[in-house]
């Protein structure tokens, strides 16, 4: 996988922050700021925001929120509508939703907008093939986004 992160719009998980191994946190708050070092904004998507501001979340992450651009929720329209149900069959398996609703809506913002969602959660990241081949949504994991920041930033 090669894109350039330079030239997309970056959605970060809430869990490449807090979730996933200790290398994975590493490597998102050092992809993160090295893009705000050459002036790349990261956009929290408004879903995401949500989790960012609960009290358990750690504070150094919550410091995160007030750096970034934000999304905010619209209605969804009756394609918009059908995308969520695909991306919701698709990360459920056609299983429970009521757990991985959150998810599953942070994959459909992502895609909405186009670009890149960098995320640790594993049961996200297995259905990265399928969903960018019918959305063209980058999903990667912290340390690959990271190793691809690293790339990219030398070029800029």
């Amino acid at each position: 996988m090669d894109f350039n992160p330079y030239d997309d719009f970056i959605f970060f998980d809430s869990c490449a922050f807090d979730g996933g191994c200790l290398e994975d946190q590493k490597a998102s708050q050092w992809a993160r700021d090295l893009l705000e070092k050459n002036k790349k904004k990261v956009v929290l998507m408004h879903s995401v925001v949500t989790e960012i501001r609960n009290p358990k979340t750690p504070g150094w992450i919550r410091e995160i929120e007030p750096r970034s651009r934000q999304t905010v929720r619209l209605g969804l329209t009756s394609l918009e509508k059908e995308t969520l149900r695909d991306i919701e069959n698709i990360i459920t398996d056609n299983g429970a939703l009521e757990k991985r609703k959150a998810d599953c809506f942070h994959v459909f913002e992502a895609q909405k907008y186009g670009g890149c969602f960098v995320t640790s959660d594993a049961g996200i990241y297995k259905h990265a093939a399928i969903i960018k081949e019918k959305y063209g949504l980058n999903i990667v994991k912290p340390t690959d986004f990271a190793q691809l920041v690293l790339m990219h930033s030398e070029k800029t």
